[in-house]
């Protein structure tokens, strides 16, 4: 198992993100926190510090490709180096047809589809020149299929999965290890809008930790928890007249309610 000593965490002031930010820290790795909600990773540096780790933070949004150059220079110049850069900075919440806008759906691609493509184009030459690095970017488990009410948000996590499929492919020769995070349904503030059930929720710092010792063990795919995993797999199988029929069926349209 890797120790990962310089961490950059993109996406971290709240969720997944700042529980991740808090794993590494426990463990002693040293962290530059990214995030627009630049508030939010001042004060979450602040209690790294007062624990006796080190951080440092800075403000950033991954659909910025100048923000991402900039926070990643900072990185460099705070740590020396990058072992591990993970890109969790997303959006989601419901969107429906009936009231689908192009604008919202693009707003949501840019964060989660491009904000992990920004970081690639800015980082692989970094990993490049230093050697290696591990790029782990997080998608969701709903990449599977095109889930109601979710469009935008499904379609922006099958994007990213894919192009970072392509990515750990293409550049594992060149010492660049490209990691997918695929969670299932995690206490966040983002899923706290669901009006839907989510089975087997679990914590932010469970997710976190799974996610961490998945980075060290260099796995490609971290995902979880398993019986959501087995679940999206038979839903991915699944023929479209039967698909159709169980999506309406799980999460009836506002039209429909």
């Amino acid at each position: 198992m890797a120790v990962d000593r310089n961490v950059v965490i993109f996406g971290c002031s709240r969720g997944i993100g700042r529980a991740l930010a808090e794993e590494y820290s426990r463990k002693g790795a040293r962290l530059v926190l990214l995030s627009r909600d630049v508030e939010a990773i001042r004060d979450l540096q602040r209690e790294i510090k007062e624990g006796g780790g080190e951080a440092w933070y800075r403000r950033c949004d991954v659909t910025s490709r100048d923000d991402v150059t900039d926070a990643v220079a900072y990185a460099r110049k705070c740590s020396g180096g990058i072992d591990v850069a993970v890109v969790n900075a997303g959006v989601g919440g419901p969107e429906w047809m009936q009231d689908f806008h192009a604008a919202e759906y693009r707003r949501i691609m840019e964060a989660n589809a491009f904000g992990i493509a920004n970081a690639l184009e800015v980082l692989i030459p970094v990993f490049r020149k230093q050697g290696g690095g591990v790029f782990a970017g997080v998608t969701s488990i709903a990449d599977v299929r095109g889930f109601p009410g979710s469009a935008a948000y499904c379609s922006s996590k099958a994007a990213a999965s894919i192009l970072l499929e392509a990515a750990r492919v293409e550049l594992r020769e060149l010492g660049i290890r490209v990691l997918t995070v695929r969670p299932g349904f995690v206490r966040t503030a983002m899923t706290a809008e669901n009006e839907f059930h989510m089975p087997f929720l679990m914590s932010s710092e469970r997710a976190a930790c799974i996610i961490r010792k998945g980075i060290a063990r260099r796995r490609r795919i971290i995902q979880f928890p398993w019986p959501t995993v087995m679940y999206a797999r038979m839903v991915r199988l699944l023929p479209n007249v039967l698909y159709d029929i169980a999506a309406r069926r799980a999460r009836p349209s506002q039209s429909q309610s």
